[in-house]
């Protein structure tokens, strides 16, 4: 597949999913009969795994196990963060494509795509089930890069393990300061810079380094 592409997360840097997670993880933490502040929710959510969510593993497994129906319940009202359509729209006016790498289940990830009429919009869509490890794990950025014929420029995401995963990929990572994380975490992960404002993204994708790999590629 030839092109050169910018790999995105998908919740909280492309879909303004962060208050659709919070009612359902608050619903399943209620179905426990877990008191939760929103800290805590947001704690929960943003974790990788049972370790990362200083839980254990039959409680973490069973409050995902929760959420999934209720928060399907809550799909339909999930929009793009404002003002990422336009960033999608002025990459693609200079040829640059964008794929997807997201955690999310593939079920989740389909629903929200065909919600949006984004499903066309994305050649390469990695979800949970295409790989064994996850982010901070690289293996899906990996993936990703193999099908687009290595040809991703960088990876754009909203938490410190998007920046960790592109990193261990070999990636330039672009944080975005709208999701949970905020620019000093990003920062503090290894960002090679971040985004304020979606209207900030265009902009520093085509910065120094993803202006030099297109050269390369020509």
């Amino acid at each position: 597949m030839a092109g050169l592409y910018v790999l995105f997360d998908l919740d909280g840097t492309l879909v303004d999913s962060g208050p659709a997670h919070l009612r359902a993880a608050a619903a399943a933490f209620g179905e426990r009969g877990i008191a939760a502040d929103e800290a805590a929710l947001r704690r929960f959510l943003v974790a990788y795994d049972a370790r990362s969510a200083d839980m254990a593993e039959d409680l973490y497994l069973d409050l995902w196990r929760r959420m999934q129906p209720l928060y399907r319940l809550e799909q339909p009202a999930i929009r793009p963060v404002a003002g990422i359509e336009q960033a999608l729209a002025q990459l693609a006016s200079r040829d640059i494509g964008a794929g997807v790498v997201t955690s999310k289940r593939r079920w989740a990830v389909a629903a929200e795509l065909a919600n949006l009429g984004w499903t066309e919009r994305f050649p390469c869509v990695v979800c949970r089930e295409d790989t064994s490890r996850h982010k901070p794990n690289p293996e899906p950025i990996l993936q990703a890069q193999r099908a687009l014929g290595g040809q991703a420029a960088c990876y754009v995401g909203d938490a410190p393990s998007d920046v960790l995963a592109a990193r261990a990929a070999g990636l330039p990572a672009i944080g975005v300061a709208w999701g949970w994380a905020g620019a000093a975490a990003l920062a503090a992960a290894g960002a090679e810079a971040v985004a304020a404002t979606p209207s900030e993204l265009v902009p520093l994708l085509l910065g120094a380094d993803l202006g030099a790999q297109r050269a390369a590629d020509a």
